[in-house]
């Protein structure tokens, strides 16, 4: 009964509010035929993973690169099963999430839940829960939304799986992660996330898709993952809107 609420509410939405009017990248007139709502130019400049990635964290890997992992997974344990993405975060791609995450466009979120729901479907994996990357409370107020989650949400309807966004939770606010290298990332968020006590879905013996809009390092994915096995999942599979470089000599090649 629940999803089936959740899809009226979905297609009421869409006949109230329609999202392809306008693409959500250059804001170029369209039509219903546009997918996930991007015009034929944005839409061919956007950096979509669809050759060889890293077999640990999903990363685009170039065609002349040798091994099957990339070097931040070679240099770094992960405590997720494996990890998936969809684009590679170059200029265009942050365009978009700029405009998602900070100028109030919480609509696109949806059609993002559906470019994650286009990369995932093609895997052989089971999930059992969707759960997306929670932010700090500050971070809400300010924002009036979580973008991970609103994606999330919109991801769970394709898939029919259920959606939880009350068993994990931000306990501490950190600053920007930009300009921090792997190591400091990971000790920035040590104890920034936490398990809900309370009234969450139990999480015991679970498959968890965890869910988040970027992925630089990972270091956000594993403090998160780890958490959620502390918790009783019995694992943790990573999706992300976007990735980005791989860390070198303190560099982002």
């Amino acid at each position: 009964m629940y999803k089936g609420i959740r899809k009226l509410t979905e297609t009421l939405a869409e006949a109230v509010f329609p999202s392809n009017i306008y693409c959500i990248c250059c804001g170029a007139l369209i039509d219903s035929s546009r997918m996930y709502s991007l015009c034929d130019e944005c839409i061919r400049k956007f950096h979509w993973i669809t050759g060889r990635t890293c077999e640990k964290c999903g990363k685009a890997l170039p065609d002349t690169y040798h091994g099957s992992l990339c070097y931040d997974c070679m240099q770094h344990s992960h405590c997720f099963v494996k990890g998936f993405s969809c684009l590679t975060y170059g200029m265009y791609e942050r365009e978009v999430l700029m405009d998602y995450k900070y100028n109030g466009k919480g609509y696109i979120g949806r059609k993002f839940g559906d470019i994650l729901y286009d990369r995932i479907s093609c895997e052989n994996i089971q999930i059992d829960v969707i759960i997306p990357v929670p932010i700090s409370r500050e971070r809400m107020r300010k924002r009036g939304y979580n973008q991970s989650s609103v994606m999330s949400q919109q991801l769970a309807l394709r898939m029919e799986v259920p959606f939880d966004d009350k068993s994990l939770v931000r306990i501490k606010n950190t600053h920007m992660l930009r300009s921090l290298d792997p190591a400091e990332r990971k000790l920035v968020l040590e104890g920034a996330f936490a398990y809900s006590e309370g009234n969450v879905p139990d999480l015991c013996g679970k498959r968890v898709l965890l869910i988040d809009d970027i992925m630089t390092t990972g270091a956000t994915a594993d403090a998160c993952s780890k958490v959620l096995l502390d918790a009783g999942a019995e694992s943790v599979i990573f999706l992300s809107l976007a990735s980005g470089g791989n860390w070198k000599s303190g560099k982002n090649q």
